[in-house]
């Protein structure tokens, strides 16, 4: 082998793959947030667009630099030059359109919650492992150094034995036509906002609530504008949250344990945004500030080294599950008027 065919493989050998990027639909989230990561990391490109309406495809493909858009689903899911898709439709096309891009050999990113319910969760979860395909869901503030950082102060003991919980997330939804507004859709307040709530609470409490209880207040749109839950995680451990579309817009999350408090503003912040973790202990604070991440370009660029390097993936499928089993246990107590649900874990 002469020195030139040599260097040619080696340097084969150490290219890495490059990963290109479809994008499902033309909302928003993709445009401000999942578009510019994949664009912020290494070796990730979006190279395809699809919208049920091809001009509108084109139009957003034209404003994004996409080389290409599809006038369906379908077409993109068919381009075998696309890797991985996104899915930001809404919460009631998850299942069929993750199942559609598994089927057709595709690395999937869907966006929160994963799916309208647990079965749905476990169907997704099914085709990803009989296909061997990265599936994921869109969650991204975990990847924050800051989450890192309270999970750690938390093992460590810093707080001491974990008693309750609290977060909250809220805006006000103007748009009456926003697809959240719409139950067929998969509306409401507890799917687009609740399942940030339950999530950061299963994450730092390091395990799964026994029993829920929720109330919430409907107003005429079909779906819950507005949720008060309790969640009994056992061992005098007890979460709670308040989530809304009628309320100013905020985000918190509170951890009080028997030797201290952990409190966080913004917890469910995905980037542009400098950030604090406050430790209070016996009235000692202690303020941790974190630099400004992006942490979609976080899960990017993980989700990349799950696909090419066969990484183990931080928060595995069940994860999903899990969290959605609770969501289904939050109906169920809220539509019951606020029964006692028990959760089987």
């Amino acid at each position: 082998m002469d020195i030139l065919s040599s260097k040619t493989m080696t340097s084969n050998l150490f290219r890495k793959t490059e990963l290109n990027w479809g994008i499902l639909g033309t909302a928003r989230i993709a445009e401000q947030a999942v578009i510019p990561a994949i664009r912020a990391t290494k070796h990730n490109q979006v190279l395809a667009v699809a919208s049920r309406d091809l001009s509108r495809a084109r139009e957003y493909a034209d404003r994004q630099d996409i080389p290409v858009a599809y006038g369906s689903y379908d077409e993109l899911l068919q381009d075998q030059n696309v890797h991985a898709v996104f899915i930001p439709l809404p919460n009631n096309l998850h299942l069929p359109w993750t199942i559609k891009a598994l089927q057709a050999g595709k690395h999937v990113l869907v966006e929160k919650p994963f799916a309208l319910n647990a079965d749905e969760d476990q169907q997704m979860v099914g085709m990803a492992v009989e296909k061997s395909l990265v599936l994921m869901e869109n969650f991204m503030y975990r990847y924050h150094t800051r989450i890192q950082k309270a999970l750690e102060l938390i093992k460590k003991g810093e707080i001491g034995k974990m008693r309750f919980m609290h977060s909250s997330f809220s805006f006000s939804l103007k748009n009456p036509d926003d697809f959240r507004l719409v139950p067929e859709l998969g509306g409401g307040a507890l799917y687009d906002l609740g399942c940030y709530c339950i999530n950061i609470q299963r994450l730092l409490a390091g395990r799964e609530p026994v029993a829920v209880q929720a109330f919430f207040h409907e107003g005429g749109s079909g779906v819950d504008l507005q949720m008060q839950a309790t969640l009994d995680f056992g061992e005098q451990t007890y979460g709670s949250f308040s989530v809304a579309f009628n309320a100013a817009g905020q985000q918190t999350a509170r951890f009080v344990g028997t030797e201290g408090i952990l409190s966080m503003d913004w917890p469910f912040a995905g980037k542009d945004k400098s950030l604090k973790l406050e430790l209070d202990k016996g009235g000692e604070i202690q303020k941790i500030s974190f630099r400004e991440e992006n942490t979609y370009a976080s899960l990017i660029d993980h989700f990349y080294q799950v696909v090419t390097r066969k990484e183990t993936a931080l928060f595995p499928l069940a994860d999903a599950v899990k969290n959605m089993n609770v969501i289904d246990s939050l109906f169920q107590s809220a539509i019951d008027n606020g029964k006692v649900v028990y959760l089987k874990n």
